[in-house]
């Protein structure tokens, strides 16, 4: 693997000084978490910091990132800068700094948008390639798309300054769509009423266990003694729906204490909302299951439900995440009820705010889910949206059509919206 410090000793600046006329790669793409878990790589990404070349630097940053600044100082004047990068790039926290700096610091000519289209075989994200000048921020930028030909062809222009979608976190929508970070600025996120987290890594921890057991090796399709508890993954859910059930082996020498990611036990032992993490978003809740449930899927439970339990990855999210403080939003909470929420999450309006918030990408992030705005309506309102859940799951769970019933809440739902 070519690291960072290997690509700049590759290419190296001229002798005069003077810079590249074309810098142009296929970066490595590693993810924050994948790079602390491996010592040598976060070793790697410690000397990167501590290097103070790179301004573009931000939270969980992705190692293209560094890849990429380092490309555009390698440049001469008006020399052209150009990678292939996880699309991603365009609108995720990590990469805000370096949106900001590409917009305010050189030229970008064109953004190929291959967002939908698999280019590499093993890769699980999707794909853009920015084309960057070292030169003055000037005129309009184009945007291109692949076809099913396999050509790429201008589809609209932009400016740079109608390309960023907030100046909160410096999105780039890539859409003729019109969207925006700040719609319903004055309504609570679902943050604020629920704890939201990712489920369990079920594998052997990296570090410690060394490849002890693999995921497969704690899953049966059978109930018994060790495998005790009922498990599911993304693709068991659907809208209203847990399709399928599985389970893991639970309270044993090596599950959960020794996954990758264990994630802590309460977690799975609350009334909680359940969701899928790519694609349309589709929200199924578990009041009595209490399923245990792996990375694939993303879990919200009303802050009140948590109350007296204390841990790191609660304390952290609160720090990092949240504008209230605890006893407010335990508080808050009690302002609304899952049912209410399941209904708003599953409503074509989610759909519509999740846009605002991913800026087109196929993924959803726990940022996503938590900045969404949630309307707190009299409780008339909130039951009837309550009531129109719970009966679609209902019919779902007996196979029966629910799309009037989908067309109500969608109704209902909109309206809090004006």
């Amino acid at each position: 693997m070519v690291s960072i410090i290997d690509f700049y000793v590759l290419q190296k600046r001229p002798s005069n000084g003077g810079g590249f006329d074309i810098t142009i790669g296929n970066p490595p793409y590693i993810s924050a978490p994948t790079q602390i878990a491996s010592p040598e790589l976060n070793e790697q990404r410690q000397r990167i910091v501590a290097s103070k070349k790179y301004k573009s630097l931000n939270e969980k940053w992705d190692l293209y990132v560094p890849f990429m600044e380092l490309g555009m100082q390698l440049l001469c004047p008006n020399g052209v800068f150009s990678m292939i990068v996880p699309y991603p790039l365009t609108n995720q926290k990590y990469g805000k700094k370096l949106r900001k700096m590409i917009a305010e610091e050189y030229r970008l000519l064109e953004i190929a948008d291959l967002n939908g289209t698999k280019i590499f075989e093993n890769a699980t994200v999707s794909n853009c390639i920015p084309f960057i000048q070292n030169s003055q921020p000037e005129g309009e930028l184009r945007i291109t798309k692949i076809f099913e030909d396999k050509t790429i062809r201008e589809v609209l222009s932009k400016s740079p300054e109608a390309l960023k979608q907030d100046e909160k976190n410096y999105v780039w929508n890539l859409t003729e769509e019109e969207r925006t970070g700040n719609h319903f600025a004055n309504m609570n996120v679902l943050g604020d009423f629920c704890y939201i987290s990712k489920g369990m890594v079920v594998n052997a921890h990296e570090n410690i266990e060394k490849g002890a057991f693999k995921k497969e090796d704690l899953i049966s399709l059978h109930f018994d003694d060790v495998h005790s508890r009922k498990y599911l993954e993304a693709k068991d859910i659907d809208k209203y729906q847990v399709r399928r059930v599985r389970y893991l082996e639970w309270n044993t020498e090596r599950c959960p204490d020794k996954l990758s990611r264990p994630t802590f036990r309460e977690l799975y032992d609350r009334p909680k909302l359940i969701m899928n993490c790519l694609g349309t978003i589709n929200v199924t809740i578990d009041i009595k299951e209490h399923f245990l449930h792996n990375h694939s899927i993303y879990c919200a439970i009303l802050w009140k439900d948590l109350k007296g339990v204390n841990n790191k990855s609660i304390s952290s999210s609160i720090k990092k995440f949240c504008k209230h403080n605890r006893a407010d939003m335990e508080t808050l909470s009690g302002n609304v009820d899952l049912y209410y929420l399941l209904g708003i999450l599953n409503s074509s309006m989610a759909n519509q705010l999740l846009a605002d918030q991913r800026g087109g990408d196929y993924h959803i992030y726990p940022e996503h889910i938590r900045n969404l705005p949630i309307p707190v309506p009299q409780r008339d309102a909130q039951n009837a949206i309550g009531v129109i859940a719970k009966e679609i799951l209902l019919r779902r769970e007996e196979n029966i059509d629910y799309s009037e019933l989908e067309e109500q809440l969608n109704g209902l739902v909109a309206v809090l919206y004006q």
